[in-house]
């Protein structure tokens, strides 16, 4: 008798546990539009991973390979200019080296990935636009054509161009451990800040296996997970202030550069791309020339700016990192992953299972000559000891773990900031790898994070969504001393509605709109009498230098918009406002400069009133119980493509401050199931 039961207790316990294996490949839609997808194998899942992007963005994501690969100009008559310039970048040529050197894993996701983009696109040409489709099939190089020009062009080199001019890439990360939280647990923060369109734009989705179930979001069009967690860890994001992109200044004579007293020739190569005016195509000639000092932009009067940016040889391989990042299981094999060091830039902040939080500073980030403030311009040389001479590796990069404090922060603040007590010396650190500042945003982290205790996670979530404005709140005994030095009763009727204001930016706020008014005309530095210090970094700087100066701006901005909106106490949320289609919710949050945490920039419109265009994009708050549990946002919805419910379906959750809950285990998801899709669908 015993030989019988023990097989079937053992089919019953297989068939019925926990660590039950997949048993087909297919996606899970829930009712937010995020794909849950379930694969056997690697290859399945990624195939998967392709045909639901398609799914949700397919005009954008052909959209933004076609300019990958050089060619919208040629497809659609556009942008030439960008183009010509990831052609004179060597952006190209970098993508194919590194494609050449893909492992045998990471070429197969890449396939797998773009079999899963062309496998959507060939069931349902219809549903894309004609225009779009020129670019079909996707080939497995533009996948990484489209990384490379995302995270070394839009992210690293237009930065260090300051070409960025309405917005630059942001985000806050929070990780706190036991010792903060009620229920002992640690918990992470994702809110990366990116513009709200094209290329920026993060994709949902949860991935799963036998081995892992990794729940995040990825920018669209590339395959991996870039913020995710899964059982036992989470780690998000946030752009660094590192300087890996380099401008030169170059004595040229007859196609040679002055290198160390000799002229050296360039390395010249041409390229024909094609642009489309009208209905005609006409072939232009593009000319490549490459120096020690990097690809040359622009040559004039005997002079040459070259520009000098990492991974031109395609050596390292980021896509392996973010995979190897996602696979780990405990803390160790986090740091393993982070050892790669092949991600361009960020900083990671982590969070797991075990109590354990981590900070560190990542990216291709070379050693050189000279301090931050010598490579923050363009360098006129001739010497090669101005060329770079290597990459730092992980363990000559700031970082630590599980800080005293019990708590991490990054708010796109140098490393020294991002908990205190500091955990890092700067001292102990070239200047040129980072500078040491502390901005009104991260100082509003920190304190937010650092007087908290006892965190739920509603706790947690409802710290993030806080609208107070750091600066705001520096400034307001400043401001209240200021009254009795004017006899004008505008400027001091000013003066009251900023002092009787605390400082938030929430739809019923009666002075946020009238202190932008103000910070519009003197902006966030350079008028106190006391500076910044890194001995106290979140109390610094404070007092205002030229009083009289700030008395007589507020007496004109005062006047302004009694000009324009009859009163000095509009409400925010009657201009500043969230919408989809023809509704609208109030907005809240606004820029990041004047330290708010809840960080929405925001457009003119029509009627006088206020759009987001950037700020908040994805926001996930998850605790590392003994099961995890996780609430999330993405703030204009998980899809672009026309038709789609999930365009701008979260914007009310938005407007309410509110995260939804993220369906992380099989039963949530058929709970809230939209559509199945099977992978024989895809065939």
């Amino acid at each position: 008798m015993k030989n019988f039961l023990l097989p079937l207790i053992f089919l019953l316990l297989w068939s019925c546990g926990p660590d039950e294996s997949i048993k087909e490949n297919e996606i899970l839609w829930d009712t937010w539009g995020v794909p849950h997808i379930y694969a056997k194998d690697q290859n399945n899942l990624y195939k998967m991973m392709g045909w639901s992007q398609m799914r949700n963005h397919a005009n954008l994501i052909l959209k933004l390979y076609g300019e990958a690969r050089a060619r919208s100009s040629e497809y659609w008559g556009e942008d030439p200019q960008r183009d010509q310039l990831l052609h004179k970048l060597g952006m190209l040529d970098a993508a194919e080296r590194l494609f050449d050197q893909l492992g045998k894993a990471d070429r197969e996701i890449v396939e797998s990935f773009t079999e899963g983009l062309n496998a959507y696109a060939e069931k349902y040409p219809e549903q894309i636009d004609e225009s779009y489709r020129l670019v079909l099939p996707v080939k497995p190089l533009d996948v990484i054509y489209h990384s490379t020009r995302v995270m070394y062009l839009e992210f690293l080199i237009r930065g260090n161009m300051n070409s960025v001019n309405r917005w630059a890439p942001g985000s806050n990360a929070w990780a706190i451990n036991g010792s903060k939280t009620a229920s002992g647990n640690s918990m992470l923060l994702a809110n990366p800040h990116l513009t709200w369109e094209g290329l920026f734009t993060f994709f949902e989705s949860h991935l799963i296996t036998d081995e892992n179930s990794l729940y995040g979001a990825t920018l669209i069009g590339m395959p991996t997970l870039l913020i995710a967690f899964n059982e036992n860890l989470g780690w998000t994001l946030t752009v660094n202030t590192l300087d890996n992109v380099d401008l030169y200044e170059l004595s040229v004579n007859n196609n040679k550069y002055l290198i160390d007293g000799v002229y050296k020739d360039f390395e010249i190569d041409t390229v024909t791309m094609f642009a489309k005016n009208d209905s005609t195509i006409a072939p232009q000639k593009v000319v490549k020339k490459r120096s020690d000092f990097g690809m040359i932009l622009r040559e004039a009067d005997g002079k040459a700016i070259a520009v000098l940016w990492p991974n031109m040889d395609g050596k390292m391989n980021p896509l392996s990192q973010w995979k190897a990042m996602g696979e780990a299981r405990n803390v160790e094999e986090f740091k393993a992953a982070l050892d790669q060091n092949t991600m361009p830039l960020c900083n990671v902040v982590y969070s797991d299972k075990e109590d354990n939080i981590l900070y560190h500073f990542c990216g291709h980030i070379p050693k050189k000559n000279g301090d931050w403030q010598k490579w923050t311009g363009i360098v006129s040389t001739s010497s090669s000891d101005d060329l770079w001479d290597g990459y730092y590796n992980t363990s000559e990069l700031p970082g630590y773990i599980n800080p005293e404090s019990g708590w991490i922060q990054n708010a796109n603040d140098p490393p020294y900031t991002s908990t205190i007590p500091p955990a890092l010396d700067p001292s102990q650190f070239a200047s040129h790898i980072a500078p040491n500042f502390m901005i009104f945003r991260p100082q509003r982290s920190a304190r937010l994070i650092m007087e908290a205790s006892d965190l739920t996670l509603e706790d947690f979530i409802s710290l993030k969504h806080d609208t107070k404005s750091e600066l705001a709140l520096r400034i307001k005994d400043d401001l209240e001393s200021l009254k009795n030095s004017t006899q004008d009763s505008l400027t001091l009727a000013a003066l009251n509605v900023l002092t009787d204001w605390d400082g938030s930016f929430d739809p019923a706020s009666r002075g946020a709109i009238l202190f932008m008014k103000l910070i519009e005309q003197i902006g966030t530095s350079g008028y106190f009498e006391k500076s910044w210090s890194f001995e106290d970094p979140i109390n610094s700087p404070d007092g205002f230098e030229n009083p009289e100066y700030i008395l007589e701006v507020i007496g004109n901005v005062a006047k302004d918009l009694i000009d324009q909106l009859g009163t000095l106490s509009p409400q925010y949320g009657d201009y500043f406002r969230f919408r989809k289609d023809d509704i609208e919710y109030p907005g809240n949050g606004g820029p990041g400069n004047m330290g708010i945490f809840r960080t929405i920039y925001y457009d003119s419109g029509e009627g006088g009133k206020f759009y987001p265009y950037f700020g908040d994009s994805y926001v996930c708050a998850t605790e590392f119980g003994e099961e995890v549990t996780a609430k999330a946002l993405l703030s204009y919805g998980n899809a672009t493509q026309t038709g789609n419910p999930h365009i701008g379906d979260q914007f009310k959750l938005m407007s309410e401050k509110q995260l939804r809950d993220v369906w992380y285990t099989r039963e949530q998801q058929e709970n809230n199931l939209e559509l199945v899709e099977k992978l024989s669908d895809m065939q």
